[in-house]
């Protein structure tokens, strides 16, 4: 067992276990605004009341498209008190207890990291931080925080993993997919030192925000544009992390892609090993081809699951991009939710569906 001291209280918790249950990358606790007031230092609550916050999208209170009505939640998931994926009553009945879930990791999505004010964003990750703990992950073993981190500030980044990345309720560091700059960037190599150091992962969820348009050639019109262009983000940012070296400078960072398909990426490392083939003198640093770096760090969750007609296409994909990367996510309590049992198609083999849902995870997490 380890102490845990955090605000002033102390704790006992022991490390995640997993067994016969199941590994859930990807649940959403939402704290609404006057939850984190307790763990706010007055001068940012005052901030907050008199000066509101601004993020690299604007007013924090705009999404880029379309309007997250209802919080993009279930109906069900909605507490009496609080905000969906706030109440552990709900928690347990509609997730954990439901389908076995062991170890199930929160990644809250409050913009907080894109804060354009950097000590702003620094003391609203901390807030969400000791609320996810304090809230949660202390009176439910199976849950555990994936921490946002202000990453546009590398030092105040730093200092937040190195503040609370020992706490055994922490099992990974969360960043969003969309950046004023690639991931690969070296401005935000010593984040990635202090990951390492700590042993935690990255795990990047699928945003808004960024401070740009949200595709290469600019903003979208419709909504089913906006949705299926989604992915170019996690792709681009995998190319980031491959040709800049990053893997070479950390050979034991694991990267997490969470809430963007599985199929796209096994077509995008085809082309990938294909231009280093013929471009390579331009990143001749590179020790390996880049598939291999995509095999020992970087995976990637099951939600939303890709559906071809035919089934087997989907194992096909899974299987090229690699049967060992592939994380299970539910998205609770998010309307698209999916769950383990209705998530796989008929016909899927068991044993791949086993390493999804259970081994995939204890490897990424280090539980053995």
């Amino acid at each position: 067992m380890t102490i845990v001291e955090n605000r002033g209280s102390t704790r006992t918790l022991a490390p995640p276990r997993v067994g016969a249950g199941l590994v859930d990358v990807d649940i959403h606790p939402l704290p609404l605004p006057g939850a984190l007031n307790a763990y706010l230092p007055e001068r940012w609550r005052r901030h907050m009341a008199e000066y509101g916050s601004r993020t690299t999208n604007g007013l924090q209170a705009l999404t880029e498209y379309p309007s997250m009505y209802a919080g993009a939640a279930r109906a069900d998931s909605w507490p009496k008190t609080g905000a969906p994926g706030s109440d552990l009553g709900l928690i347990r009945s509609q997730l954990l207890d439901l389908y076995d879930i062991e170890l199930g990791v929160l990644q809250p999505l409050v913009p907080a990291s894109l804060l354009l004010n950097q000590d702003h964003a620094a003391a609203m990750c901390r807030a969400i931080n000791d609320w996810q703990l304090e809230h949660l992950v202390y009176e439910e073993p199976r849950l555990r925080a994936a921490i946002p981190i202000p990453y546009p500030s590398t030092e105040l980044a730093v200092a937040e993993i190195q503040r609370i990345g020992a706490d055994p309720g922490v099992v990974s560091v969360l960043m969003f997919s969309k950046s004023v700059q690639p991931f690969g960037d070296r401005r935000y190599w010593p984040i990635y030192q202090a990951a390492v150091d700590h042993g935690l992962p990255l795990q990047i969820h699928l945003s808004q925000g960024g401070g740009h348009a949200n595709t290469g050639t600019g903003w979208t019109s419709y909504h089913m544009e906006y949705h299926t262009g989604h992915t170019q983000s996690f792709q681009s940012q995998l190319l980031s992390f491959i040709l800049e070296g990053t893997f070479d400078r950390f050979p034991d960072l694991k990267v997490i892609f969470v809430e963007g398909n599985v199929a796209h990426f096994a077509s995008l490392a085809q082309r990938l090993d294909y231009h280093w083939e013929n471009l390579r003198s331009e990143v001749p640093d590179l020790q390996r081809r880049p598939s291999e770096y995509i095999a020992d760090h970087i995976w990637a969750s099951t939600q939303p699951m890709d559906e071809p007609d035919n089934p087997a296409h989907l194992v096909e994909m899974i299987e090229e991009f690699g049967a060992g990367n592939v994380l299970f996510a539910s998205d609770y309590p998010h309307f698209d939710f999916d769950s383990p049992e209705t998530a796989f198609p008929a016909g899927f083999p068991v044993d791949l569906r086993d390493k999804i849902v259970r081994a995939n995870g204890r490897r990424v997490f280090g539980l053995g």
